[in-house]
Parts: structure tokens; sequence; C-alpha cells
């Protein structure tokens, strides 16, 4: 009897939960299969590529070693046009069963039951064991919702799970969110650590190799290249980010420095989205870690200043409660919840413009030359390294972007190619719903929209931009002010019913009208020398 084939995903990586952590060799053989379709889907950036290819060719190099029976299908690959495709071929030519766990991003499902389909073969699937919160507390939770938001998901799992609860079923510290202890701007008196790299093993070399000959229309910097893509590399990026900087996480998790990629960001990010890391392990590993070193008050609350300021004191190794529950809230609360807001709302998610946006991405989003400080040194950092941080992609892309009135699914497909972290789950209902606002509110409770004045208060970039966040007109005056009052202005009726802004609008509406014309005079022009990329 031939043994069953099963296909593992790049993005399911794991041997320490799902069908590996329990199949041997003698159980099963195994396909692995670099889709062509996918990889020239869009100009994805060439460390993103290498990632993932590398990661898989890592963990199908272990398995052999393990006696596992691998058939490996490169891009350049005859049988590797898509998953159908290799699944047919092989199945055709070994015969058995198709195996696969439940695929995250849509249409890849499909493609794999077409290609057992074609060749005949049974088909079993398993439940993806990668994730904390179960499908089915989840739907219990969002039954007769009509929208959705993270806070109350979040306060719903943090009591199923029992994570950072007291005794009495309360939250830890007395509140359940400390969000407002983590909005410090860029630190002057402090840098950021050093980040755990991993320069290129043979292997990954070789897939740097295949992607310069077979990818050519990729799209950044291939190197310098030190994404974790093993498990005891996730395991060391992990381990160094609770050591050396999970005590400033918190309180400048919403900071961005020119020419710093990653501050005290764990960038977890990578490694998870492979398969590399279980969410509930990286839980687990902060909370021992604060249980260990001790935890503190909230950074800049109470009287918690002087334990806070100094490294020198007692307990600077002890982790701010601000810190440990941002970070848990990011993992258990928001990741988790994205996940299964696409498993049941991406085909809706997917349809939704409510704003009308139709506009094309402008050209800097592709690194030409922009005067708009900001976004160039983000653009710049994306393009050299693969990543942004979550309030650079938020505020700085994601913000323009929306002022602008960009195409909600062009920003998607961009945002798709050029983040190494990128996956369909994770970018739909981040950049459509909570960036973009295209369904109306079904995540948020608010566009995620803002002028000069956040990203001078929240960066450094202003100092060194030739527009003035301070000024409201004239030439020298920064354009995503201008650009942001004609948001408002634009959408005034739809936001006049919004609780969160319609005190905006009322303000907007109380200006002189020739101070109105003049800022949405100025927004126009600039908008179009934009969008040409001529400004």
């Amino acid at each position: 009897m031939s043994l069953p084939t099963l296909v593992v995903l790049g993005d399911q990586l794991s041997r320490t939960h799902g069908p590996l952590a329990r199949l041997g060799p003698e159980d099963a053989r195994i396909l692995m299969v670099e889709s062509r379709a996918l990889l020239h889907g869009l100009p994805h950036h060439a460390q993103k590529v290498t990632a993932f290819l590398s990661a898989m060719r890592h963990l199908a190099r272990d398995l052999r070693e393990d006696g596992y029976e691998v058939h490996y299908r490169r891009l350049d690959h005859p049988d590797a046009d898509d998953f159908g495709t290799a699944l047919t071929a092989h199945l055709t030519a070994v015969g058995g069963e198709a195996w696969w766990t439940r695929p995250r991003d849509d249409g890849v499902e499909a493609e794999l039951r077409a290609g057992a389909d074609a060749a005949g073969a049974p088909i079993h699937t398993f439940e993806d064991e990668g994730w904390i919160v179960p499908d089915a507390v989840f739907d219990a939770w969002a039954e007769g919702r009509t929208t959705l938001k993270m806070e109350t998901f979040y306060r719903h799992v943090r009591r199923w799970s029992g994570v950072l609860m007291d005794d009495d079923g309360e939250p830890v510290g007395g509140r359940w969110n400390y969000d407002a202890a983590n909005r410090a701007g860029p630190p002057r008196d402090r840098t950021p650590p050093t980040r755990p790299t991993h320069p290129p093993d043979a292997l990954t070399r070789e897939v740097q190799a295949d992607v310069a000959a077979h990818l050519p229309h990729a799209w950044g910097a291939p190197e310098p290249f030190g994404w974790p893509v093993t498990r005891a590399d996730a395991l060391e990026v992990l381990d160094a980010f609770l050591r050396d900087r999970f005590v400033d996480f918190g309180r400048y998790q919403d900071a961005m420095v020119s020419g710093e990629r990653t501050l005290w960001h764990s960038t977890l990010s990578v490694p998870l989205n492979l398969g590399l890391l279980h969410p509930r392990e990286v839980v687990d590993a902060a909370l021992a870690h604060a249980e260990r070193v001790g935890t503190r008050p909230p950074d800049g609350e109470d009287d918690a200043d002087a334990a806070t300021a100094d490294a020198a004191t007692a307990d600077a190794a002890a982790v701010p409660l601000n810190a440990l529950e941002g970070f848990v809230r990011q993992v258990l609360g928001w990741r988790e919840f994205l996940h299964h807001v696409y498993r049941t709302r991406s085909a809706t998610l997917r349809a939704a413009n409510v704003l009308d946006a139709h506009a094309p991405l402008p050209p800097a989003y592709w690194g030409a030359p922009t005067d708009l400080h900001c976004l160039a040194t983000t653009i710049a950092g994306l393009e050299a390294t693969g990543y942004a941080h979550h309030i650079e992609r938020l505020m700085v892309t994601g913000n323009v972007a929306q002022l602008l009135g960009v195409d909600p699914t062009a920003l998607l497909d961009w945002f798709t190619a050029t983040h190494v972290d990128a996956l369909d789950w994770v970018m739909v209902p981040n950049v459509l719903a909570m960036s973009q606002y295209a369904d109306g509110g079904g995540l948020t409770t608010k566009p995620y929209a803002a002028g000069a004045n956040y990203l001078h208060k929240q960066s450094d970039a202003c100092a060194a931009c030739r527009f003035d966040p301070k000024k409201r007109e004239g030439e020298d005056a920064c354009p995503i002010t201008a650009w942001y009052w004609a948001f408002v202005d634009r959408h005034q009726e739809r936001f006049t019913t919004n609780h969160r802004m319609r005190m905006i609008v009322a303000g907007w509406r109380k200006r002189d009208a020739d101070a109105r014309a003049a800022i949405l005079a100025r927004a126009e022009a600039t908008r179009a020398a934009f969008l040409a990329g001529e400004l």
C-alpha cells in the first residue's frame, strides 16, 4: 500500500505541532512546492522570497536527514507551476492519499483539492494547530455581532485563557490595556540594542542565487540578509528580544527613528508567520521571563518614573506592565483576531471600499524620490530590509495612502509584495479594514488617519524634511496636514455619525470658509503632484 503524501506549505514549517510532530518517516512521504504562480504573482521583496524558500529548504533537508522521503519541487521544476499541478504530477507518479493541514491563505486549498481530484486521490485534511484560539471559541464569541472589535475579543480571550488574569478573575494590574503608556516618541537618551541576524549559510546562498536567476522582477535589496530561517534561529530571536529589548518595547513601540528599522520591536512576525514558532510558546516565554525577572508598574504612571527612568536602578531588568501587556496583546489579541476575521470574513473585506478610493499607488511607494522625508525613509528602509514596524505601516505608508484615496486593493498588493512577513491572511484585514477603513468600521472605531503633527510627535523625520509640520499654510507647510483635512472634508457626512470623528468634523466646519478653501486647494495641488511623482 502506497504511503500517503503530506503537503507541507511554506507558512506551516513546524515540527513542534501539527502532523509533522506526530508522523514519522514510516507514516507519510512529504511534498513541498515553490509555486511559480505564487512567486510570480507580485514583485515580492527579494528578502521575503529568500526567507520563505530558505526556511522551506532547510526543513526539507532536516526531514531527509531524519529519514523522511521528501519530494521537493523548486521554482524551476517543470511541475511547480502551482500547488495543484505539482500535486497531480506527484500523486500520478507515486499514488496514495493526499494529506495537508488546512491552508491559511485563500485559494490554496482549492488548488490542492483540484490537484488531488485530477489524480483521483483520496483527501484528508488536518486542522491547523498553529493558533492559540480555537475556531469554536472565536465563532461563539462572534456569533450575532455585526462589528468585531479586537479589544472586546482580547478581553474575552484573556478570560478564556487565564493569561494575565489574577486569582479573582480580574486583569493583572487592574486594567485590561496599558496602551496609553506605549506612545512615547523617539528616545533621546538611549539607542536600541543590536538585533540578532543570521548570515546566509550555503543553502540560503543557493536560494539567493535562484531568486536572482528566476525572479528578476523581485523588488528590494537581496542583501544583507539576516532573517531567521530555522527553528534554532527563531528561538535565538525570541530569546534576544526578551533579554535585550523587552523592557523598552512598550513605551517606544509607536516611535519612529530614521535609519533604525526595528528599534525595540521583536521582529517575531517572520518566524511566527513561517511556522517556526508557535504563538502560545511566544506568549508563555514572555510570561515566564517576566516572572523570572519581575514586573514593575507601567512606564510613566503613578510612582513608576523613579523605577523606570534610570537603567541603573535595582529593578531595571524587571518588565514594565505596559510592555508585558502590550506584547501579549499583539500576539494573543491582534494576531489571533486577524486570523479569525480573515477565516470568516475575507471575501467581504476584499470587496469593501466604502470610502470610494480609486487613486493609483504613488510612485514613491516603489522607491521613486519624494520630498516627504517620513515616507522616503520608511520606503528606503523597507527596500533595504523588507521590514517596517507596525506604526510605520499604519501611520506612514497606510495613512498617506488613505488620505490620498489610494485604491485599497492596490495598496493591499503592495503591502503583500514588499514586506518580509506578509501573507494574505495577515494583510487582508490589516490593510483593508484597519489601515484603509475600507469596510467602514467593521473592525475599528475610527479611521487611522492623522496629519503632520502626529508624525512630528512620534518620529524624528520632520527635522530633516523640507516641509514644516507646524505650518498650515504656505509652500513649506507639510502637505500631509492638508491631505488630512481634505480627507475629513471629503467624508464629513459619513464621519458625523462616528462618535470619535464628529468633533473633528465639527471643528473643520467651524473654520473660516476662505481658510478651508485654501487648505483644500493646497491639498488638491500637492496630491496631484505626489501621485504624478513630482513631490
